[in-house]
C-alpha cells in the first residue's frame, strides 16, 4: 500500500493567483484558430506535467530566492505567450479558439514540507495538490475554456515544483514539451543560439473538423480506482526485449519499443488480474495506445508544428489472448500497419480523416459485440519528449512525472536516466489488489521506489 496516512490533509496552500496575458496583444488577423479532427475529438480537460526542481538558487548570488524566480518565470511567460497566443485565448466550441488574450491563469502555493519529502515516497494523492486544476478555485478553468494553467509552489526547503496543465484541444505532449523548452529558455536569458524556433500552429490545415455523431471520452469513473506508480529499469527493460524476441514467431518484426514492451507486461497483469477478481477466464479487450504522429506522416513535421497530433490506436484482443508474447506482437503489429497508412497518406487530409475514422469505428464494432464482458485499457507516454531538458536559470529538473486519472490507464514517462521508464498505472481497487502482487510484474518493475536518493546529489538538494 503507497498511500500516506497524512495525505488527507492540505499540504499545498494557495497564495496568489491571477490571469498572464502576452507581453504584446495579439493582431486581429490571428485573432481566430480553427482547430482540426484530432483536436476535435479529445475532450476538454487539461492534460498535466509536473516538474520539480531542488534549491533553485543554492550556491548562486543572486539573491531573492524563489520568489524572484517565479517573478521572473511570470515574467517570462507573459513574453512566450505573445509566441504562443492560442494559450492565452478561450476555447469557444470543440473546434474553435478565439485568442483574445484573456490570459493563461497563474498559481503561486506554498507546500508544507520539503521536496525530499516528495521524492522519498511519491503519493498520487499528495502530487495531485501540486496541479492548478485540482483546487477548488481553479478546478472550472476547462469548463470554462482556459487552454493553460500554471501553479508555480515552494516547498519549505526552498525547492520548487512546476505544474503545467494545457488543454488536449491544442496541445499534445510534444507540443508541450516545446512550450516548456521556450520559456524556460526566456527564462533563463537564453534568447540567441539556444532558444527554439518560434512555433507554427497547425489548426486545420491538416485535416478539418467535421460535423461528428460521437465524441471521444476517456473519463471513465475512478469511483473504487487505485493509483499505483512502478519503476522499469533499462537493464529491466533490455531483458524484457531479449524474452519478447526469443519467444516472437518466425517473420514476426521484433523492433519493439520501450514502450510497447512495458506496456504489454502491464496489460497481461492486468487482464490475469482481472480474471482472478471475476473468476472469468475470457474477458475481449481493447488495448488504445495514443501515438505521435510528427514522425509518422510524410513529410515528418517538426518540433516547433504545434498541435494536438497524439491519435489513439485501438488494438482488439477478441481471442482471450493473454501471453506477453501474443500482446506484445500484437501492439507492434498495429504500430506498423497505422504508420504505412499515416505515411502514405501523406498531407491528404481525406485520407488522415479516413484513417482516424476507421480507428474509431474498429472500438465502436468492439463494445458493440462484447459490451460489459469486454476490458478497455488505454496508455499515453511522454517518454521521448525531452521534459528532463527543462531548466529554467536553476538547473534541470530533480524529477519530472505526471499522473494517472483515469480507470484502466496508463501513464508512462522517462525515468530520470538510464532508458527506463515510470509507469503510473490505475485500475479498479479489486485488481489493482492482484495486480501489484504478480510475480511476473515484480520481475522487471519497482514497485514506487525513492527518486530522493538517485537525484539528491546530482540536483544540489
Amino acid at each position: 500500500e503507497f498511500k500516506m496516512n497524512s495525505v488527507s490533509e492540505q499540504k499545498v496552500h494557495i497564495i496568489s493567483s491571477t490571469a498572464v496575458k502576452p507581453s504584446s496583444p495579439t493582431p486581429h488577423r490571428l485573432r481566430t484558430l480553427n482547430l482540426s479532427l484530432l483536436d476535435q475529438l479529445f475532450a476538454t480537460p487539461l492534460a498535466h506535467t509536473l516538474l520539480f526542481y531542488a534549491d533553485p538558487l543554492h550556491g548562486r548570488s543572486s539573491g531573492g530566492g524563489s520568489e524572484s524566480l517565479s517573478g521572473r518565470m511570470r515574467a517570462s511567460l507573459s513574453e512566450t505567450l505573445t509566441d504562443f497566443y492560442p494559450l492565452a485565448g478561450r476555447l469557444t466550441s470543440s473546434a474553435r479558439i478565439d485568442c483574445n488574450d484573456e490570459g493563461a491563469y497563474w498559481v503561486e502555493a506554498r507546500a508544507d514540507l520539503r521536496l525530499a519529502d516528495v521524492l522519498a515516497r511519491p503519493d498520487g494523492t499528495l502530487l495531485s495538490q501540486f496541479l492548478p486544476s485540482s483546487h477548488p478555485e481553479t478546478s472550472h478553468l476547462a469548463a470554462m475554456g482556459c487552454l493553460l494553467a500554471v501553479q508555480i509552489t515552494t516547498f519549505s526547503c526552498g525547492g520548487v515544483a512546476v505544474a503545467t496543465c494545457g488543454s488536449h484541444k491544442l496541445m499534445d505532449a510534444s507540443s508541450m514539451a516545446f512550450f516548456l523548452r521556450s520559456w524556460s529558455a526566456r527564462s533563463a536569458g537564453r534568447l540567441a543560439g539556444g532558444r527554439p524556433p518560434p512555433p507554427r500552429f497547425l489548426g486545420d490545415s491538416l485535416v478539418r473538423a467535421k460535423e461528428l455523431p460521437f465524441m471521444l471520452s476517456d473519463y471513465a469513473c475512478m469511483e473504487s480506482c487505485a493509483t499505483r506508480r512502478f519503476v522499469f529499469d533499462g537493464s529491466k527493460i533490455s531483458a524484457l526485449k531479449a524474452e519478447a524476441v526469443r519467444s516472437a514467431k518466425s517473420g514476426e518484426s521484433t523492433r519493439f519499443t520501450r514502450v510497447e514492451l512495458v506496456l504489454a507486461l502491464i496489460v497481461r497483469c492486468a487482464l490475469a488480474a482481472s480474471r482472478s477478481v471475476t473468476g472469468s477466464s475470457h474477458h475481449p479487450t481493447l488495448l488504445r495506445q495514443m501515438v505521435n504522429l510528427r514522425n509518422r506522416m510524410s513529410p515528418a513535421l517538426r518540433d516547433n508544428d504545434v498541435g494536438n497530433l497524439a491519435f489513439g490506436i485501438n488494438i482488439p484482443y477478441e481471442n482471450g489472448e493473454s501471453t506477453f508474447r501474443e500482446l506484445v506482437s500484437n501492439i507492434r503489429k498495429e504500430m506498423i500497419s497505422f504508420t504505412k497508412g499515416a505515411e502514405s497518406s501523406g498531407s491528404d487530409s481525406g485520407e488522415l480523416f479516413s484513417i482516424a475514422c476507421g480507428s474509431i469505428g474498429k472500438a465502436g464494432d468492439f463494445f458493440s459485440k462484447w459490451k460489459e464482458e469486454s476490458r478497455f485499457y488505454r496508455c499515453s507516454s511522454l517518454c521521448g519528449f525531452r521534459f528532463y531538458e527543462v531548466d529554467f536559470g536553476s538547473g534541470t529538473p530533480a524529477w519530472v512525472t505526471c499522473l494517472s486519472g483515469m480507470k484502466n490507464f496508463v501513464y508512462m514517462v522517462d525515468a530520470k536516466s538510464g532508458g527506463g521508464i515510470e509507469a503510473w498505472v490505475t485500475l479498479d481497487g479489486r485488481d489493482m489488489a492482484v495486480f501489484e502482487r504478480d510475480e511476473e510484474l515484480l520481475a522487471y518493475a519497482t514497485p514506487n521506489p525513492s527518486v530522493a536518493h538517485r537525484v539528491m546529489h546530482a540536483s544540489r538538494f
